[in-house]
């Protein structure tokens, strides 16, 4: 090559040239780099991390009851409760599980209430097989009537209007299940402020004084209506898993969880209060959790696939599902900082080779990038330019500049204007 030496030299899976673009080389018989070719390919290529896991039932989680009161009775370690099953008794009195993701916080009495808490009760009984009639549309509105308080002789005013339903042989609930009361809990349009004095003068006179009428909620996407059909079905629903039938439902009358749930550990005993950790549940499907630091959490999302190992060495499938941060291994690592636990769902868990399996260590493959039907040569056809930027090296001296992209498993994805699949170029041995 006229005035211009050429040298090469291995760094870094690379090979560094530093002469210039384009010019040829001639291999000399005391070169000092054994060189090979290779064939620019296109293929699939993925860069996947294996860490240990633990095959399982999932990340626990612990259930306390959101009522005062003693413990009398938990289930075995191991037993799984589905909708409606019993998962404690405090004061004697049955604690069924119900499914969804908001909890009971405040006691549902009223009709016309309207609430995401609702919308448990109302999907959980509907579920269980109670028919309450039809709910208010998305969008009406609707006037919660609180509770009447008793009267000296035991009647209110909604025990008169129970009294003049059952002389007219209609009850509440058959209005609702024809589709009548939710009507008039629901007006499509938002009452106005003359609706409330007229309904505040239609007492007359002689009528005990009337508290002001509660403001109209609309229903919003999500919520659920406690109607009076809804208030008659928990009344059912309560007397057959043997609660008091108040058609009442509040905190700690009922666990709300995501699912069915297989119970971990008991953490009290019957006889100790319920302010505590009662016990700790997980999901009924085999699942597997894996451990990960925190600073390597930029290549796992939910949705990812990965490959788990089974102690067989069998291999099945499964998927991300969930990342939560590990508070208590602040505590126990040196750096104080936290863990994240990795959830990964198996796509089949009621394959033969998962069920047979022990609960134990497992091997899990995440694929952190993928790229599909890309050009890849071996590393070592890279060649560093010493300007910068990447070049691959014909048979016959010439550089090809190339763009890099994913390096996985030895190879690297390369593209550039010269650059085909089935090109010859140089690589290292």
């Amino acid at each position: 090559m006229s005035g211009a030496s050429v040298v090469l030299a291995i760094t870094a899976g690379a090979v560094v040239w530093t002469g210039r673009h384009g010019q040829e080389s001639r291999a000399s018989a005391d070169e000092r780099v054994h060189v090979t070719t290779a064939v620019v390919e296109r293929a699939d290529l993925s860069d996947t991390r294996t860490l240990g896991g633990t095959l399982g039932h999932g990340r626990s989680r612990v259930v306390r009851s959101g009522k005062e009161g003693l413990v009398t009775w938990l289930p075995r370690i191991g037993a799984e409760v589905t909708r409606g099953g019993q998962l404690l008794r405090v004061n004697d009195n049955p604690v069924p599980l119900l499914y969804g993701s908001t909890p009971l916080y405040r006691v549902l009495r009223d009709e016309g209430t309207v609430g995401r808490d609702v919308k448990v009760l109302v999907d959980n009984l509907r579920k269980l097989g109670y028919d309450f009639g039809e709910q208010p549309q998305v969008g009406s509105w609707v006037r919660p009537r609180p509770a009447a308080t008793p009267t000296s002789d035991g009647a209110g005013a909604e025990g008169e209007t129970a009294s003049a339903d059952a002389a007219s042989g209609k009850s509440a609930e058959d209005e609702t299940a024809s589709g009548k009361s939710g009507q008039d809990a629901a007006p499509s349009t938002r009452p106005t402020a003359a609706d409330s004095d007229s309904d505040s003068d239609s007492a007359g006179a002689g009528s005990p004084a009337a508290s002001p009428s509660p403001t109209p909620v609309q229903v919003r996407r999500g919520e659920g209506v406690l109607t009076a059909g809804v208030i008659a079905a928990l009344k059912r629903w309560q007397s057959r898993t043997g609660a008091a039938a108040t058609g009442e439902l509040g905190p700690g009358d009922a666990i709300v969880l995501s699912g069915a749930v297989r119970v971990g550990d008991l953490l009290a005993e019957p006889g100790d209060p319920t302010g505590g950790d009662l016990l700790s549940v997980t999901s009924t499907v085999r699942q597997v959790t894996v451990p990960l630091e925190a600073d390597a959490t930029s290549s796992v999302r939910r949705g990812n696939k990965v490959t788990v190992t089974l102690p067989d060495n069998s291999t099945v499938r499964g998927h991300v599902t969930a990342l939560n941060s590990d508070a208590q291994s602040a505590d126990q690592n040196a750096g104080g900082e936290p863990q994240l636990t990795v959830t990964v769902s198996l796509d089949d868990p009621d394959d033969e080779s998962v069920r047979d399996a022990d609960s134990g260590s497992v091997r899990v493959g995440f694929t952190s990038a993928a790229k599909k039907n890309v050009l890849v040569v071996p590393v070592g056809a890279l060649l560093a330019l010493s300007e910068g930027g990447y070049a691959l090296q014909r048979p016959g001296g010439r550089l090809l500049p190339v763009e890099t992209g994913l390096f996985a498993k030895g190879r690297v994805e390369v593209s550039g204007p010269e650059i085909s699949e089935g090109l010859r170029v140089v690589t290292t041995s």
